[in-house]
């Protein structure tokens, strides 16, 4: 494990391969303080995925909806990413983490040439990214939620697929918002499944490009 650090962002680096990865999952907790939680994810994910973890300055401000709104914190998790870019990454952010994830990846599609693969959003509803207009990411969603989460009722969880112009896919969980540890082995499977997906259908691409001499 390492930590990376640009203006009191931090970036932990939870599993160093011995060969280099073919993603990296960059992952923002709901909180300040719950970054932790990503060690024991990292363990069951497949050498292929290397897990990057942001930590939160210590001026972030722990209660999740100022922690969300937070109006620069999004840019200094950007910068912070730097270096990280040089290969597929997804975004994974859950309950507040999602809107911060949310905002990074614009500013990834936007202006960068990184491949933003998926961006997972755990627990959360869409906020203001769920607005009339054209969907401001081309990236594919992915939304987690439980199925008795009081705090994250399905229609609102619903909406994140007017935030792309991508593919949506909703998951379920049993329970409420504890899914991520009751269901942690779901959680990676899904991960899996995704990323694999998408570099399965980048391989048949080039294969048909290939055999039309493109």
């Amino acid at each position: 494990m390492s930590r990376i650090e640009s203006d009191e962002v931090h970036l932990i680096r939870i599993v160093q391969p011995e060969t280099p990865s073919s993603f990296r999952l960059i992952c923002f907790p709901g909180s300040a303080n719950s970054s932790a939680y990503y060690l024991s994810l990292s363990e069951l994910l497949l050498p292929t995925v290397e897990v990057l973890a942001i930590q939160y300055p210590p001026d972030a401000d722990d209660e999740e909806e100022r922690f969300a709104d937070a109006p620069d914190l999004a840019d200094r998790v950007f910068e912070a990413l730097g270096e990280w870019l040089d290969r597929p990454v997804a975004l994974f952010g859950h309950r507040a983490g999602a809107d911060l994830a949310y905002r990074v990846a614009e500013r990834l599609e936007q202006e960068t040439e990184t491949r933003l693969l998926t961006l997972f959003v755990s627990g959360r509803t869409a906020r203001g990214g769920a607005t009339l207009g054209p969907p401001a990411l081309g990236c594919r969603i992915v939304a987690l939620a439980g199925a008795q989460d009081p705090k994250t009722p399905l229609r609102g969880v619903r909406a994140w697929r007017r935030c792309t112009s991508g593919r949506f896919d909703l998951e379920v969980f049993p329970g409420s918002r504890g899914y991520l540890d009751s269901s942690r082995r779901e959680v990676v499977n899904l991960v899996h499944d995704q990323l694999l997906s998408l570099s399965t259908l980048d391989a048949e691409y080039e294969t048909c490009v290939e055999d039309k001499g493109v």
